[in-house]
Order: C-alpha cells, then structure tokens, then sequence
C-alpha cells in the first residue's frame, strides 16, 4: 500500500535540552502535534484534557494516527472511570491488530496488542512482540517496548532479567527520549525494591522524578504506585506534600478505573477501601518487610506502622500479613 505514513506515537520520539511543549510546538504536522499533545497532557494526569485532544484524531485517515490516539483516549479514560469508552477503544485496536493493512501497521498493532497484554492481562499468557515487527517500529516505540518486557518480566518475578533489560534499554536511549527513560527509571526502581537494594532502588527513583519534576508529569508515578512499595511515600510526601497530594487524588481515580478493566467481577476491591498510603505501607507488608523496616523506611515509629497496618487489616477484612498479602495478589 502506498500511503504517506505518519509519527506513531511523537511524544516517544528523541528530545533533549527542551521543554516537551516547545518539541510539541515544532512538530509541523497537525494530527502528529494534536496526539503528542494529548499524550503530554495525559503523563500530566490531565485526563479530560487528554481525551478531549486525542478524540480529534479517532477518525483520521491516517492509521498511525487513529491507533496513537486510541491508545491515549483509552488510557486517559481508564482515569476517568469511562469504563464503556476504554473497552470500546481497546475493542478497536485489538480488532484491528487482526486486520493489517500493511506491514507498517501490522507492527504498531502488534506492539500495542503486546503493551495492553502487559498492562491489562487482557491476553492471558503474553505472547512476545515478533522479531521482524520490532525492526519495523521507530526507536522510541521499541525503547517503550523494552520498558514494557521489563515491567512483564517484573510481574513473573524476574528480577534480575527485569533489571537487565531495563539497563541495557537505558544504555540505548542515552537520555534522548525523556518520556520513555521515565518510565524506565521506575521500571527499575521497582525492580530494585524487590531485590532489596535501596541505593539501586533510590537512584532510579530519583532520576525518574528530575525527568518528571520538569515537565509536571505525575502520572507514571500514579501508574506505578503499589509497585514503588513506599518510594513516593518516602520522597515526595513531606518533600512536595502538593504534589503528592495531587499524585494520591490521581490514583485513587486511576486504579479505580484499571481494577475495572483488570478485574470486572472483583467485589472486594483494596483500590475502594485503601488511601494510596495505606495501600503502599499495605504492599511494604505484602512484601515481608517488618514494622521496623516500614518505619525506618518511612521515618516513622513502629507504633505509627501497628496503627496503620492494624487500620488496613480492618478494612480488607483480613487478621494477619499472609492474608493480606492473598489478598493484595487476587
């Protein structure tokens, strides 16, 4: 097929030494610079924003496009708690992944069956991206790629592949995509927490957070919570307490809405009954870490962490830290 082709997906394209709306202003075509707009606005936890931006795109032409801003409706939606509109869309990208219109397509709709396999589990067993679809899609989309391989093998609880991958994609970028390498620094500050290396686990962090601080981008943070175990807690809550504020409305609404399209039939759901705060101290517990650990962690009393957990217990109806810990895997 001969088409024009367009920027899959522009805010994952390399930028340095710029602030994201100034590269957004320079990019020359109208829907590339509408769909990096509405992504931009989404990483800024600006949901209504991102859906109104990228609902100018749905029915454009240009394939590239609509899936672009499929993806960014979808997912600035599942903040919204439109769970009808995020089925619908994802219905749509899942539908066309099975109809390609050409190989350039056939690519982006692979990676994007791949990434919402990981997000959501929607597939069952996640089948890897193809080899000769990844030598299709520009760098940025495979760095992406590479930072969702990395949050997979960190759901298997692989760590330490977990973290080689995400290193190895960090090495590769060289800061050049500053939205992707967040995403990957809290890719790894999640691994690292799980290998108890709080250094390792800190530096990841703190990196992810000066690329984020510039550009106002909390939600990967929001995104991310459960999974830092007590990082945004322990940086942010006194650092910025309005910052942390805002991250803590935005995953209240956020896990809400994932929980819907994640698990549907779930009743009993620790995203309606926990404060973000409650629910990492509860992921700190789930994880072994003893009440002196939390409080060391959290630069709190132990007395302070009994009284919480003590709170959590009663409110998921569970006794002790290995129901708890069912729990929060169900």
């Amino acid at each position: 097929m001969n088409r024009k082709q367009k920027m899959f997906m522009p805010i994952w394209q390399p930028f340095t030494g710029i602030p994201a709306e100034t590269m957004i202003g320079s990019i020359a075509d109208e829907e590339e610079r509408t769909v990096a707009l509405a992504a931009h606005y989404y990483f800024q936890g600006r949901y209504d924003s991102a859906a109104a931006e990228s609902r100018r795109c749905l029915n454009s032409p240009c394939p590239e496009i609509r899936a672009a801003a499929l993806l960014v409706h979808g997912m600035a939606n599942v903040g919204l708690g439109n769970t009808e509109l995020v089925r619908a869309d994802f219905a749509v990208l899942k539908q066309a992944s099975q109809q390609h219109e050409d190989i350039q397509m056939a690519a982006i709709f692979d990676a994007l069956r791949y990434l919402l396999a990981v997000f959501f589990h929607t597939d069952g067993e996640i089948a890897p991206l193809r080899e000769e679809h990844a030598a299709l899609l520009p760098e940025g989309t495979r760095l992406y790629l590479l930072y969702a391989a990395a949050h997979g093998l960190y759901l298997q609880r692989k760590y330490e592949q977990a973290l080689g991958v995400t290193r190895s994609a960090l090495m590769m970028a060289a800061g050049r995509f500053p939205s992707v390498c967040l995403y990957l620094n809290l890719v790894g500050a999640m691994v690292a927490a799980n290998l108890h290396d709080a250094d390792l686990a800190a530096a990841f962090f703190h990196r992810a957070w000066q690329i984020a601080e510039a550009e106002d981008y909390i939600q990967p943070f929001v995104e991310h919570h459960g999974m830092l175990q007590g990082q945004i807690e322990k940086y942010l809550r006194e650092a910025q307490p309005q910052v942390y504020e805002r991250i803590s409305e935005k995953v209240i609404a956020f896990s809400r809405g994932w929980m819907k399209i994640h698990n549907p039939d779930s009743v009993n759901k620790v995203t309606d009954r926990l404060t973000p705060y409650e629910f990492a101290l509860a992921m700190m517990a789930a994880r072994d870490k003893s009440n002196l650990e939390i409080a060391e962690y959290l630069h709190i009393s132990v007395n302070t962490v009994k009284f919480h957990l003590s709170n959590i217990y009663q409110k998921v109806g569970v006794t002790n830290r290995r129901d708890l810990k069912n729990h929060l895997n169900r």
